[in-house]
């Protein structure tokens, strides 16, 4: 009883870290095993990208629970936890966040919760500060903590291999039985991983003008940084602001005209209509690119990857930058 009223508090605390969430989570949760098993290895990730990192280490293994608690489709940095997610959180072997300023209420969580284990993506990779270089920050722009990390460190191919490699390491120690297959598995994905890596190296070896313009966030630092990219968004990566102000808007595209841009990305499931609007305007196309923070539904229920992802930003680039 003591336990439940801990984990009742620990939710009160959260939804005050997270008081600015439209609607309550729902979470998709993926078995390779009957629900029921009783010594079930219990996995919880809190968005796809460690998801599906998990779910291709574990492919294959019976008795293997894993759990998404951000809901298809919907937006990361608007996650509000449920009493079902903290408790979910609690009986896990394994729970794996991100880290960083749009996790702090897994700081709460975890005074109460007590998943045998607990692993953030940032503790697993050299992180990049946060920093609003080339980004066109509104008036009213949230001034980011200084030195905070930039949390979306899986949009570099390289991090996304040594999260993969240390994620494996981790579950192979609470599953010695099936670490043979656990460790073939993950050899696989990080080898799909590392080939799509030589490809946007090579491509963008031979790329002249490396400049690109988002009407949106801009999650894709680590990604900008390893192909020497340099990206000119509307707000930060980890920004609350989901309006681009005027100005903003006319200097993304100036952005555009001043480095003879003919494309305008936005970023997958968020609104096009600013990148619309200044498509319209210059004569740019808009673009797509997965930042692999989340995925729709029905690409989620398909078996939709962070391989496949990362492929159609490939073909993306290497189209609209030649």
């Amino acid at each position: 009883m003591k336990k439940i009223l801990a984990i009742v508090l620990a939710l009160a605390l959260v939804l005050g870290f997270a008081g600015c969430a439209k609607n309550k989570n729902t979470t998709e949760t993926t078995t390779s095993a009957p629900a029921d098993t009783g010594n079930a290895l219990k996995i919880v990730c809190t968005i796809f990208p460690q998801y599906d990192f998990v779910r291709a280490i574990t492919k294959g293994v019976k008795g293997v629970e894993l759990k998404m608690l951000l809901a298809p489709g919907d937006e990361s940095h608007s996650y509000s936890a449920t009493l079902e997610d903290i408790s979910a959180i609690d009986s896990a072997d394994l729970f794996i966040y991100v880290g960083g300023e749009s996790d702090a209420w897994v700081a709460e969580v975890l005074k109460t919760a007590s998943p045998k284990k607990a692993i953030a993506l940032v503790d697993l990779v050299k992180t990049l500060e946060e920093s609003d270089d080339g980004i066109l920050a509104a008036e009213e722009e949230e001034e980011e903590e200084e030195g905070a990390a930039d949390e979306h460190v899986w949009t570099s191919l390289n991090n996304a291999i040594a999260i993969t490699e240390s994620l494996k390491d981790t579950i192979c120690e609470l599953d010695a039985d099936n670490a043979e297959t656990y460790k073939a598995n993950a050899q696989a994905y990080e080898k799909q991983i590392a080939d799509i890596d030589a490809q946007f190296t090579a491509f963008f070896a031979g790329v002249k003008n490396k400049t690109i313009v988002i009407a949106d966030r801009n999650p894709f630092r680590y990604f900008c940084e390893e192909y020497g990219i340099k990206a000119i968004a509307a707000f930060s990566g980890c920004s609350s602001n989901n309006e681009i102000p005027l100005a903003v808007q006319n200097e993304l595209i100036k952005a555009i005209k001043d480095n003879n841009l003919k494309y305008v990305y936005v970023i997958e499931l968020n609104s096009s209509n600013y990148a619309d609007s200044i498509a319209a305007q210059t004569g740019a196309q808009k673009l797509v690119l997965n930042s692999c923070h989340n995925l729709s539904k029905a690409d989620f229920e398909n078996g939709k990857t962070y391989v496949d992802m990362m492929l159609e930003n490939y073909k993306t680039l290497s189209a609209s930058m030649a």
